[in-house]
């Protein structure tokens, strides 16, 4: 049962991510500081200037920003009309989707074997049954 919870957990963290590094793939690209924190568990931030204003949006989960530190700049992409969902631009690559993807796709393929082994192993070996002979139990 746990296994289906932290497979749930999986799919509901990592196909949004994806999603919204796909969505946001076309907005045009912003310069952004950069501020520190657990990126690949989405905990960073940036913020940005849109209409005179400084917008502070967190990272989606999976941001890969081991190259950056506190208060670089950096490009991110952001919703129209939602800036606070943002990405950075360089990830909305077809790479790092399919990467987000694979996450999911592999938890399943590993609970799909785990159940298979399972399953097999529990089974009883096929064949006819015979009785003990009884003459096995005279002697």
């Amino acid at each position: 049962m746990a296994a289906l919870a932290l497979l749930a957990v999986t799919y509901a963290v990592f196909l949004p991510a994806a999603w919204l590094r796909t969505e946001l793939r076309g907005a045009e690209p912003t310069a952004a500081t950069f501020h520190g924190g657990a990126c690949l568990l989405g905990g960073c931030t940036v913020t940005y200037p849109l209409a005179g204003e400084q917008v502070t949006a967190g990272l989606p989960v999976g941001t890969r920003a081991g190259d950056h530190a506190e208060g670089d700049t950096v490009y991110v992409r952001s919703a129209p009309g939602e800036p606070e969902r943002a990405v950075l631009a360089a990830d909305t690559g077809r790479g790092t989707v399919a990467a987000l993807l694979a996450v999911p796709v592999g938890a399943t393929l590993l609970a799909l074997l785990a159940a298979a082994v399972h399953v097999l192993r529990d089974r009883r070996p096929e064949g006819p049954h015979r009785p003990p002979d009884l003459g096995d139990f005279m002697s």
